[in-house]
């Protein structure tokens, strides 16, 4: 008995210090921005997105993409385009809305939280906002943006873990400060392990970042932000990593009805999925692990099929070096079947 006990010491002594704590992984998704709709001119159209999911259903626009999204524990996209249908109709090709039984396609999509903090959550006017929000509430699909219409934050408990997420409009935050403030103190004071920043900001269709993003991103780290996703630029960008913080500029677009390619020319068609595994010890956040999926927009050309889908060889090696022009780190590889698994980045508190 004595020499189990003096093994069991010995053990003790040598093991390293954490061999004894319980890790958690978590997968989290990231897509660009997803428009489930179109500009009413093109809403009557055949070839709008409400025609394509009204033949193929609600899951047909990831139906690509569930080899990631399908296997993931939370994906996130930004919700570009408002859903609702009894706002008056606009004119401008520029105000994008789907109906507002589209609610239905985000959990068809296996798509479990959206930014609404974008360009065009406020096309219909509060009207169109209050549809949305009630929308998502309905098929139960959790909703963050800091916007002129409604300030949320949300989060979600995912294997004893609870990760947050805020959205971020810098072209209203600026002036409202608070409202940013706000949102990270409520996902503190629900303690949240880790808080996902989603921010809409950036020249559209532009390969390189700006300034905003550079901003942004240390005002973000100040108020609590472990990962920042970027979209609004329709193109993939870059990246940085500053302590302990992943920062993504543009992943580009998802599905997106905005573009036709019939009316309007589909200006890019290459974008990226971001894949990050979340690393917990005992419950704390200790880092992440990136991989990088590059994407095209739609399986079709030169009309938009508003169904991305994955691709490899030469294409996905062209979406790499757009992506590395705009980073000032040299990035990992790609790999047919394995994406662009990028270096662990531990968590500097």
């Amino acid at each position: 008995m004595k020499r189990m006990r003096l093994l069991a010491v010995v053990l003790l002594l040598i093991l390293p210090l954490g061999a004894f704590c319980e890790t958690q992984t978590i997968t989290l998704t990231c897509a660009g921005d997803f428009l489930p709709g179109s500009n009413d001119k093109v809403s009557t159209q055949a070839y709008a997105f409400q025609r394509y999911i009204e033949q193929y259903g609600f899951a047909y626009p990831f139906e690509k993409l569930q080899s990631l999204v399908g296997t993931d524990d939370i994906t996130l996209v930004s919700l570009s385009c408002a859903l609702n249908d009894s706002a008056p109709v606009s004119k401008s090709p520029l105000d994008f809305r789907g109906p507002e039984t589209f609610a239905q396609v985000l959990p068809a999509c296996s798509i479990e939280v959206v930014n609404l903090a974008n360009t065009h959550t406020d096309d219909f006017g509060e009207e169109g906002y209050r549809s949305t929000t009630a929308a998502l509430d309905a098929v139960g699909v959790p909703y963050c943006g800091t916007t002129e219409f409604g300030n949320h934050a949300c989060f979600m408990d995912v294997k004893g873990v609870r990760v947050g997420f805020v959205g971020v409009y810098p072209y209203w935050n600026k002036d409202h400060p608070r409202d940013l403030e706000k949102a990270f103190q409520f996902l503190k004071e629900n303690h949240c392990d880790v808080i996902v920043a989603s921010l809409h900001c950036g020249n559209e269709y532009s390969d390189i970042h700006g300034n905003i993003h550079e901003n942004y991103g240390e005002k973000l780290k100040k108020l609590g932000a472990n990962l920042i996703i970027g979209n609004r630029a329709r193109v993939p960008q870059g990246l940085r990593v500053f302590d302990g913080i992943t920062q993504l500029f543009s992943l580009g677009n998802s599905s997106y009805g905005g573009v036709t390619g019939v009316d309007e020319e589909i200006r890019c068609i290459q974008s990226t999925v971001a894949q990050f595994t979340l690393y917990f010890e005992d419950g704390k956040y200790i880092g992440h692990q990136l991989t990088l999926w590059p994407i095209h927009i739609s399986g079709t050309s030169p009309e938009n099929n508003y169904q991305p889908v994955l691709v490899e060889g030469e294409e996905a090696q062209e979406i790499m070096e757009r992506m590395q022009r705009d980073t000032a780190f040299p990035l990992n590889p790609y790999v047919d079947g394995q994406g662009a698994v990028q270096d662990f980045v531990p968590w500097k508190k």
